[in-house]
């Protein structure tokens, strides 16, 4: 159990890293201004709260409560992803950790309901990227 747990984790860093880090070549060439400096992480957080909202069937209660907290977890990501004085390994474990505390943030939202599926969603997650992982393997 610990060990799926990991693997989700470590799956959603990931696909969170990606959606927060893919920017067009030109944004990280040309300084923005700081009112569209962090636009693009909040379009991030609310496609994530477009997803989860469509297959948790959140309350207009639940999107108030989670979109701060999913646009946090972005800063928050940002600020490891951009933190020079980090090894990879350490910005990998302080991405886990973001992970881990969005996860409980989450969950204390939900009802017990969609908890249970929040948590089928991350091993459904988990499942994918093992067979992508076995597949690169194999190439």
């Amino acid at each position: 159990m610990s060990n799926s747990r990991w693997s989700i984790l470590t799956i959603l860093v990931f696909l969170a890293a990606a959606l927060t880090f893919a920017q067009p070549s030109q944004e990280s060439q040309a300084p923005t201004p700081d009112k569209h400096a962090g636009m693009h992480h909040e379009e991030s957080a609310d496609q994530h709260l477009a997803m989860l909202s469509e297959k948790l069937n959140l309350t207009d209660d639940q999107k108030a409560k989670l979109k701060p907290i999913l646009q946090d977890q972005m800063r928050q990501m940002k600020a490891v992803h951009e933190d020079t004085s980090l090894s990879e390994e350490q910005k990998h474990a302080k991405m886990k950790s973001v992970h881990e505390s969005l996860h409980d943030q989450i969950n204390a939202v939900l009802t017990p309901e969609q908890q249970a599926k929040f948590k089928q969603m991350r091993q459904e997650q988990m499942q994918k990227h093992k067979g992508m992982e076995e597949g690169k393997e194999h190439e």
